[in-house]
């Protein structure tokens, strides 16, 4: 017998079965798409008809503050007011932020198991789709948690480092080359965790069980070897979103600033963002089973079952 060892995984093979993936049950993906494009879009529609008259007249006081007279009782009566307005708005948004990450935790969930299922030939309808969700969804929402976590404490982390060594450096050339080099690698760094971290909230929702930690670490296990097809996927990913994002901040620029001049241009952003999200996670997809291949595990029957099976890599004399 002789031993055949795995095929690499491979970032083109990813993206290739990742476009084509939709088109096996296209009336779920379709339906995915616009459960999630409905759910984003009217949070942040929500959030901006709650925020845009408070953020216009904290605007309109701003500028009276500038021009004020510091000595006259109208200056600490502007200050007074602004700081209220800041209070307020903060609310609002603490407040939104918690609806905005359970909306994206939930819309990914809703995501990855529909392209898993339709990976494995589980034609599933969106009723379906619905009913299964509500029995797996836990697990992904403590490991989404878990990995913004992480991935926020990294981000602080290297911000501070990266300040205090730039600050220390006073101006030595030698420093400031450390800085930048320390900088770049941990940037590298990142590409890397990201794609550990995504890999991690697809283990929650395929496995059913493998939460929290334990998804982190099976994803750990699983890119071991794989790892730089995970990246290729990130990488492709931002380059794509630069152009997308420019035109964005163009449009914001260039239009009236007007609320619903703004929900127009989010609208048109969501339905462009949003399919390049759905090929995002068709991608992470994709990869998952490509890293359990490369595993020798075979495909799990059913979606959910953490059964682990090896594929036989000794070809019979």
């Amino acid at each position: 017998m002789a031993n055949t060892p795995p095929t690499p995984v491979r970032t083109f093979k990813i993206f290739k079965e990742a476009f084509f993936l939709p088109k096996a049950n296209p009336s779920l993906i379709l339906s995915v798409y616009l459960i999630c494009l409905l759910a984003t879009y009217l949070y942040v529609a929500a959030f901006q008809l709650s925020t845009f008259s408070l953020l216009r007249d904290l605007t309109n006081k701003l500028t009276s503050f500038v021009t004020a007279d510091p000595s006259s009782p109208t200056y600490f009566q502007l200050l007074s007011a602004i700081l209220h307005d800041v209070k307020e708005i903060t609310s609002v948004e603490v407040v939104f932020i918690i609806i905005g990450t359970i909306v994206s935790c939930i819309v990914r969930t809703v995501t990855v198991y529909a392209l898993a299922m339709t990976h494995v030939k589980k034609l599933l309808t969106p009723k379906d789709l619905l009913c299964n969700i509500t029995r797996i969804i836990k697990g992904p929402i403590i490991t989404q948690f878990l990995v913004s976590l992480l991935s926020f404490g990294y981000a602080v982390l290297l911000t501070v480092v990266v300040l205090l060594l730039w600050y220390i450096s006073d101006g030595s050339t030698f420093l400031l080359i450390l800085v930048g080099l320390l900088a770049f690698a941990a940037v590298v760094w990142y590409l890397y965790l990201t794609t550990l971290f995504l890999l991690s909230i697809t283990v929650s929702v395929v496995e059913q069980g493998c939460y929290g930690v334990r998804a982190v670490a099976r994803a750990t296990e699983l890119i071991k070897g794989s790892k730089w097809a995970g990246v290729g996927i990130i990488i492709i990913s931002i380059v794509v979103s630069i152009p997308i994002v420019a035109v964005y901040v163009t449009a914001f620029a260039f239009i009236h600033p007007g609320l619903w001049s703004q929900l127009g241009v989010e609208l048109v952003y969501m339905l462009v963002i949003e399919v390049l999200s759905l090929f995002i996670w068709a991608a992470f997809t994709v990869y998952y089973f490509e890293c359990r291949r490369s595993h020798g595990e075979a495909t799990p029957d059913m979606v959910g079952n953490a059964v682990y099976s090896a594929i036989p890599t000794a070809d019979a004399v």
